[in-house]
């Protein structure tokens, strides 16, 4: 019987909250990103991040409704290991969060990092300690990639990573399909 593992990622995948990543410049200039700009950044040499809004309770979090209902449907069967992988370093805010809102009871890993080799190699890990059924979501494209890339190293795993769209506006939708068809993006959507 297979061990199942079902893995989402929380910022702008779960919930979308007002939370800024900091980009400090080699030339001495400062960019502010949301999480979704972030998921796109390509970094410069020199590059230097700053989360801070991520080390504190979350401020104004909007539920991804399709998204957390997902959550739900696996959180409610016994028979899957259902893990929220977040990029923050601090657990605490998220879980708090699902608790006093949805009532919910959920399972965080903070990495402190992200790299999207962290979250491959905490999959990995899983994978290792025998789960052969994955399912993984995340709105960074390169999370998503990094996780993938597994399937060739596992080939009797099962792995899904799953492109988190639900929080883009239509445009950003077209846009990223279309890039999908003429096969500038490469993901699983």
């Amino acid at each position: 019987m297979a061990r199942v593992l079902r893995v989402f990622d929380f910022d702008d995948t779960l919930a979308k909250s007002v939370s800024y990543i900091y980009v400090n410049h080699k030339d001495g200039t400062e960019t502010k990103m949301d999480p979704a700009e972030y998921a796109k950044y390509e970094p410069r040499p020199g590059d230097e991040y700053d989360f801070r809004d991520f080390n504190r309770m979350l401020n104004k979090p909007q539920v991804i409704k399709q998204n957390v209902n997902l959550l739900k449907k696996m959180l409610s069967s016994g028979d899957k290991k259902v893990t929220i992988l977040t990029a923050r370093a601090l657990g605490f805010p998220v879980k708090y969060w699902f608790k006093k809102e949805l009532g919910l009871n959920v399972y965080v890993v903070p990495l402190g990092n992200a790299d999207p080799k962290a979250k491959a190699d905490w999959i990995e890990k899983h994978i290792e300690k025998g789960y052969t059924d994955i399912a993984f979501m995340d709105d960074s494209i390169k999370n998503v990639k990094a996780v993938q890339r597994l399937q060739q190293k596992y080939p009797n795993v099962t792995i899904k990573s799953v492109l988190a769209v639900e929080h883009l506006s239509s445009e950003e939708k077209t846009e990223l399909l279309e890039n999908y068809i003429s096969g500038q993006v490469q993901t699983y959507l």
